[in-house]
């Protein structure tokens, strides 16, 4: 079995966010302006990171904060 390598750690939290409300990840693609492919590999950590763009698209469509879904919490001022 190949092992992919992650450049970043998956946002598991938000992926279960969209899993939960039954938001489809085609949807959030298209609200990104990107490919479902390529929005998976974000959302996995297989590509590259999002961009603080589209941290802002997400977090206003979904009415959410990105220390809760796309910060770790060691590098989250929030956290301090």
């Amino acid at each position: 079995m190949k092992q992919t390598k992650r450049r970043h750690i998956p946002y598991t939290k938000f992926k279960a966010y969209l899993d939960e409300c039954g938001v489809q990840q085609k949807h959030v693609a298209e609200m990104l302006g990107k490919s479902p492919s390529a929005f998976n590999q974000n959302l996995n950590g297989t590509g590259g990171d999002f961009s603080i763009a589209e941290l802002r698209v997400l977090c206003e469509n979904f009415k959410i904060s990105a220390d809760d879904y796309f910060l770790r919490p060691e590098v989250s001022n929030k956290k301090l």
